[in-house]
């Protein structure tokens, strides 16, 4: 049989804290220590246990959870930090994943997040709850949203690609009309939002962008 995953909560709200540790200790793998109702608390309860995971709130008396979870990171280092918590703003989030906590779930989210948090965390992964993980990819990724992300990585629409690929094959831009049924000056327009969507200009350069996303096979064509 496993060890059991050992934990702290610290949060300010009774009711609440109370809520958690029934919650948690219903679970065979899990035993809770002990309960913190502010940082120094958790500083504390976090020296005289040792536990594998806290679970911390943010916003607490005398030490908020940020600073707690940062003394705990530098002074326990073999303890991890779960925060939980009912704030979703970006300077906390960048906050306490630099105060070193390992998963940040919301108060708000289901129980099966927690568990799968307390799971990773334990594992020697990292936990970020659903709309948590869009804050930090969407800054990763420059601030784009999911759509433009896809968009920056397949820019082109179906009828895009068909126009792309007889192109490459070399087709003139009536004979693309031709072939798809089309205007000409529909043909133009399609290849101009190529061009513009890919950065890509000439024959040789649409032939090899083609190449490169599967929509013909350069060998064939050299």
């Amino acid at each position: 049989m496993k060890d059991k995953v050992t934990i702290i909560i610290a949060d300010d709200h009774r009711i609440f804290r109370k809520g958690l540790k029934s919650l948690l200790s219903e679970k065979e793998q899990i035993q809770v220590m002990a309960e913190a109702d502010d940082g120094d608390e958790a500083l504390e309860m976090t020296r005289k246990y040792k536990p594998k995971i806290v679970i911390m709130d943010i916003g607490m008396p005398k030490m908020d959870g940020i600073e707690a979870t940062r003394q705990i990171r530098e002074r326990l280092p073999e303890t991890e930090v779960i925060i939980l918590s009912m704030h979703a703003k970006k300077a906390y989030i960048d906050q306490v994943l630099q105060a070193g906590a390992k998963g940040y779930v919301l108060k708000d989210s289901d129980e099966e997040n927690l568990i799968a948090a307390i799971n990773t965390v334990h594992n020697g992964g990292y936990y970020l709850d659903s709309p948590i993980a869009d804050q930090v990819l969407s800054v990763y990724f420059g601030g784009k949203t999911k759509r433009e992300l896809q968009e920056q990585a397949d820019p082109l629409s179906e009828r895009e690609k068909e126009v792309l690929r007889l192109l490459a094959e070399g087709h003139a831009n009536q004979e693309v009309a031709d072939i798809l049924c089309i205007s000409r000056k529909t043909v133009e327009n399609h290849r101009a939002n190529i061009v513009r969507k890919t950065g890509v200009q000439g024959q040789v350069g649409l032939t090899k962008y083609a190449a490169r996303i599967g929509l013909i096979d350069l060998d064939l064509w050299e």
